[in-house]
């Protein structure tokens, strides 16, 4: 025999019990690991490591930028824009923002309102593309008493964030004139804004991107197609109120919502359209610091 020690072949009951260890250590080991991993994919989704927050270069120094450059128009008639991202967030308020009837620009959310209770019709495309009176009085009528009417355009305003615009006030015992709605710049934005993520808007949206040539100015001036839906009317000094809401679609994908009006004694309904125009130019010129953002 040679001097190393012979090393016994161990048993069967011990060849069992050596394999149940083995097994035991390497469950252990999974476990562990598994653990691990679960507690960082928990984590991970808990504590993002970049924080939601609202997107697009909406911050002082974009707002100070475009206040800057707005103001360097030198706009020959009193004109306010409101810049709100689409989705929802702060609004960049510029110009002159007094708030004024919201003539056919109310028929977006009418238009809304009147296809969630009866479905598309040609009434709702001719009040949206034509901007035709007659059709938007049908579509008032379409949502029941005038009461109901008021309500039925209250809940779509609320839904799009607008918590503070009434409609107008009935005449009599009849039905609003809903363009006589007063309607500020911020909350229109701010309801603009909304209009991409409600249920239901993917038509009213179609409309305002087909709309006929008495709205093709302002904002359609931007992009391809832009949605927009105007409203003008005589004012008590003489002089047309001209507005317009619409979506501008970004460079980066990204949207914005913007309402703009303009309006001063005497002035006639194209003088509007061409200092809207001007604002159009100069938003175009400044897409990239606009606040974009996007449905959630």
């Amino acid at each position: 025999m040679s001097g190393r020690h012979r090393i016994e072949a161990p048993s069967g009951g011990e060849r069992r019990s050596l394999r149940s260890l083995a097994v035991a250590v390497i469950v252990i080991a999974v476990v562990v690991v598994l653990g691990f991993a679960s507690y960082f994919v928990f984590r991970s989704d808990e504590e993002p490591s970049t924080p939601a927050g609202p997107a697009g270069p909406a911050g002082p120094a974009a707002a100070k930028s475009l206040q800057d450059s707005f103001a360097a128009l030198k706009l020959t008639t009193p004109t306010g824009v409101a810049l709100t991202p689409v989705g929802g967030g702060d609004t960049i308020l510029l110009g002159d923002q007094r708030v004024q009837d919201a003539w056919s620009t109310i028929k977006a959310p009418l238009g809304l309102a009147a296809e969630r209770k009866h479905g598309m019709s040609r009434t709702e495309a001719n009040a949206l593309i034509d901007s035709d009176n007659r059709s938007a009085r049908v579509l008032t009528r379409s949502l029941g008493s005038p009461v109901e009417a008021s309500d039925e355009l209250t809940a779509v305003l609320r839904e799009g964030g607008d918590t503070t615009t009434v409609p107008a006030p009935r005449h009599g015992g009849d039905y609003p004139m809903l363009g006589e709605t007063l309607w500020s710049l911020a909350d229109s934005a701010t309801w603009t804004a909304h209009l991409p993520c409600m249920i239901g808007s993917d038509h009213v949206l179609e409309l305002m991107r087909d709309v006929a040539g008495v709205q093709e100015w302002g904002l359609r001036r931007v992009g391809d197609h832009t949605p927009v839906k105007g409203g003008w009317g005589e004012a008590s000094d003489g002089g047309y109120v001209v507005r317009q809401i619409g979506v501008l679609t970004l460079p980066d994908g990204e949207q914005v919502a913007v309402s703009m009006s303009t309006h001063r004694p005497a002035m006639a309904f194209e003088d509007g359209t061409r200092e809207l125009d001007r604002v159009a130019d100069w938003l175009n010129a400044n897409l990239a610091l606009l606040p974009g953002g996007a449905c959630r």
